[in-house]
């Protein structure tokens, strides 16, 4: 209740607090990275803890592995971020980064894609291009990014 501002503060909404967050933005109860990540106020770009690679194309749907080439776990939510579009060419992620770029929720298994393990992705493609048309930002986090 302390944090619904649009309904019992909304002096605090018109100044820009959100509910359900700290006016701070700072995580409730720790604010540690982890914590910041799985209460969706702070994502880890790790991209380069991953490798990317086609296994399947066929028309307009792609097949990607990704597999985590780190020595360190990747937790959380993944979120694959389709980048470089040309114009004209949607896919069919469901969900947009507050950039509006389209983007994929992976739930890894046991919440973790641990050293060595893949995950598939597969992306359909609307208005042409091909699987060399776009590129991926990986990023682990919960919430919007």
């Amino acid at each position: 209740d302390d944090l619904a501002y649009s309904k019992n503060r909304p002096d605090l909404a018109a100044l820009g607090a959100k509910d359900g967050l700290m006016p701070s933005g700072l995580a409730i109860d720790d604010n540690d990275p982890l914590a910041r990540r799985d209460q969706g106020l702070e994502f880890l770009d790790v991209t380069p803890q991953a490798g990317v690679e086609l296994s399947s194309s066929m028309g307009n749907q792609d097949v990607w592995f990704i597999t985590n080439t780190s020595s360190s776990v990747i937790d959380t939510h993944l979120l694959v971020v389709i980048t470089g579009l040309p114009a004209g060419v949607t896919v069919d992620a469901k969900e947009k980064t507050a950039a509006g770029k389209p983007y994929y929720r992976k739930f890894l298994p046991d919440g973790v894609l641990s050293p060595g393990q893949s995950i598939s992705t597969t992306v359909v493609r609307t208005g042409g291009g091909s699987s060399s048309s776009y590129t991926f930002q990986l990023m682990s986090g919960q919430g919007k990014p």
